[in-house]
């Protein structure tokens, strides 16, 4: 008898000897570089680029026509504030007869935004505490914004987040769409992302996803707001760790093109494309909402 319980001690001992040091290397692992991609949805997606028939073609003269500038969807640079507005302006956008505004206020690092109608009235539309907002845009469903929430947080803090991510999703994310209905203020988690940039007509935006610490490797998705999925494009590299500067994305006047332009270091997640990463690869790419294509503008005339 006592035997046979000695017996059944042994695979729960060789199962611990192993667990233990597995879990202690996974966790020192979070607690040091972070989750790596986890909860992020980056994705490896490498698509055929086909070459512009002439209802793609079109767009050559409008994209070329557009300014380069580094923030097509909406205003980064800091401005002064309209009447009502308490703080530093550092982000605006407009649709239609509506502006936001987003506000460094002089109790920073709070944060506000305000919303200014067609009769100019403006008010305050309260955030969520803790959260570091960027790019907040109009869509035709509300109000969308990206929260930032980095990993390079303290191992002990990092390893506290890692552990309550299990249970809710939107803390893996070091970047994610919140967004709410008629500008209420009532935010919630949309899904992950950054770098949103909204078309004209509000009802599809193009969004970024990468790992933690924003490794240098993208999935561009086009997202159909109201939808709860974003469909990923294509995937490409950051060239010479240049983020942000790298490659653009812009939309056509009428909502059906997005532009995706500049170099990239490849479109394979692990090596240069055809050993051109010093120099790194133009590309000149649209992609067609209709019927989710991308075509390379660099096949056409």
């Amino acid at each position: 008898m006592r035997e046979s319980k000695s017996n059944r001690k042994w695979p729960l001992a060789i199962l611990a000897a192993v667990a233990f040091p597995v879990l202690a290397m996974h966790s020192t692992c979070v607690a040091v570089l972070g989750p790596g991609t986890w909860g992020s949805g980056l994705v490896e997606t490498q698509p055929e680029f086909k070459a512009p028939p002439p209802a793609v073609e079109a767009y050559r003269e409008e994209f070329k026509a557009q300014p380069q500038s580094p923030e097509p969807s909406g205003d980064s640079a800091a401005s002064e504030a309209p009447p009502g507005i308490v703080g530093r302006v550092t982000w605006k956008h407009a649709m239609d007869n509506r502006v936001l505004y987003l506000a460094d206020g002089p109790d920073r690092p709070r944060q506000r935004l305000y919303v200014s109608d067609a009769n100019e009235t403006i008010r305050e539309v309260s955030l969520p505490s803790g959260h570091l907002v960027a790019r907040p845009q109009w869509t035709a469903e509300g109000i969308v914004y990206v929260r930032w929430n980095p990993w390079a947080v303290p191992p002990v803090s990092k390893l506290r987040r890692y552990v309550a991510s299990w249970l809710d999703p939107s803390l893996r994310p070091e970047a994610s769409l919140y967004g709410n209905v008629a500008d209420s203020g009532d935010w919630h988690f949309l899904m992950p992302g950054h770098s949103l940039t909204v078309s004209p007509d509000g009802r599809q935006a193009a969004l970024l996803r990468s790992g933690a610490l924003l490794a240098g490797y993208y999935s561009i998705h086009v997202w159909q707001t109201g939808s709860s999925e974003a469909a990923a494009i294509l995937s490409l590299r950051e060239h010479d760790d240049n983020a942000s500067k790298s490659f653009r994305m812009r939309w056509s006047e009428d909502s059906s093109a997005l532009h995706i332009e500049g170099r990239t270091g490849g479109f394979d997640r692990r090596a240069s494309h055809d050993g051109a990463a010093a120099a790194g690869v133009p590309i000149n790419l649209v992609y067609l909402v209709s019927d989710m294509t991308v075509y390379d503008l660099n096949l056409g005339s």
